[in-house]
């Protein structure tokens, strides 16, 4: 990953009797709420037609963090703004939530802990810094189009006393280097495959020309970005936001793209939505009112409850049991009404 030499001495965050920190369970996620997501029944008389307004008007974008007892932070964490038009929420604004408002809060609430925060895979929270190691940002000469600067990387090499160097990607001039001259600088240039190509090529949806092979970026040994993007360093790249988090010294998972059901946070976006609905304004104004009442109105309990779920979803999942099959509505929704009585399955949501 680029080179800091800030990153060499991360805090030192173990208890003072030299135990293990508690580890406490983060999740993050955003959601969208519209003036016009009001209740979806109503009474009509027979003769007549119902009129509901058209389109989902303007809406709140809402970013928070969640634990498995609550909301993260007595303050809260969480960032309400408008959505649409000129207004986006993007990677850099989840940084600065992450970092002025995340991990301040988690330091004051859990203290002496040390928090493992979970994002889903999301080009929000893949985002890199502007200075990241990134192949797809290379070309295979020095300069050209749809290049960046990119920081100073180290690079393993056993062979050196240090275990290894530290190779500039700028030359003298201030060109980002190419594929070729940085691989040769490594000693990785295949000077027997004189059509070695930057990166190799796929036919289109359309069958009508080809782009470039996304898989080349994941590593490998058939092109340049392949090559380079097999290195230790290149694979060692993370997000802004994760680097952020860990040199604060705490800790970042994602979850599996597709697997909303095992992020508690979503029973709870669920459970907001459900209040918005039934007080809805149909306005802007009315919204902004709504929502933070709502994020308030779920309570710790519910919340907890909402994790307890998604563990045996989970644990469902390790056993291979098959989504949506009688033995997975047993283990999630079973409910356990004593320990000193027989358990009996339910079908609920609760």
């Amino acid at each position: 990953m680029a080179w800091d030499e800030s990153l060499n001495e991360l805090p030192n965050r173990d208890l003072d009797s030299g135990a293990k920190q508690p580890l406490i369970f983060v999740t993050q996620d955003e959601c969208t709420f519209n003036s016009n997501d009001g209740v979806h029944y109503l009474w009509v008389h027979d003769e007549h037609k119902p009129l509901r307004k058209k389109g989902r008007i303007k809406g709140l974008h809402v970013s928070d963090f969640v634990t498995p007892i609550g909301r993260l932070g007595e303050r809260n964490s969480g960032v309400i703004m408008p959505c649409g038009g000129d207004t986006w929420w993007t990677g850099d604004k989840l940084l600065a939530q992450v970092v002025d408002k995340a991990i301040p809060d988690f330091e004051a609430q859990f203290p002496g802990c040390q928090a493992l925060f979970a994002f889903d895979n999301s080009r929000n929270h893949l985002k890199y810094a502007d200075n990241a190691l990134q192949v797809s940002e290379m070309n295979l000469e020095p300069g050209g189009l749809n290049t960046k600067d990119m920081g100073n990387t180290f690079v393993i090499d056993q062979r050196q006393a240090t275990g290894g160097y530290i190779q500039s990607m700028i030359l003298p001039s201030g060109i980002p280097k190419g594929l070729r001259l940085v691989l040769i600088e490594r000693g990785l240039w295949p000077s027997d495959r004189p059509n070695f190509r930057a990166q190799c090529s796929v036919p289109t949806k359309t069958g009508k020309g080809t782009k470039p092979n996304p898989l080349c970026l994941q590593g490998g040994t058939c092109c340049a970005r392949a090559l380079l993007a097999s290195q230790p360093d290149f694979q060692a790249q993370k997000s802004q936001s994760q680097e952020a988090i860990e040199q604060a010294g705490h800790l970042v998972i994602f979850y599996p793209a597709f697997h909303w059901e095992i992020n508690f946070i979503e029973y709870y976006w669920g459970a907001a939505k459900q209040d918005t609905r039934r007080n809805c304004g149909y306005d802007l104004d009315s919204l902004q009112r709504l929502v933070p009442e709502a994020l308030k109105s779920v309570p710790p309990q519910l919340i907890w409850k909402y994790h307890a779920r998604t563990v045996r979803i989970m644990k469902a999942y390790r056993h291979n049991i098959l989504y949506a099959s009688p033995e997975y509505e047993h283990m999630v929704h079973t409910r356990y009404r004593s320990h000193r009585r027989v358990t009996i399955a339910e079908s609920t949501s609760a």
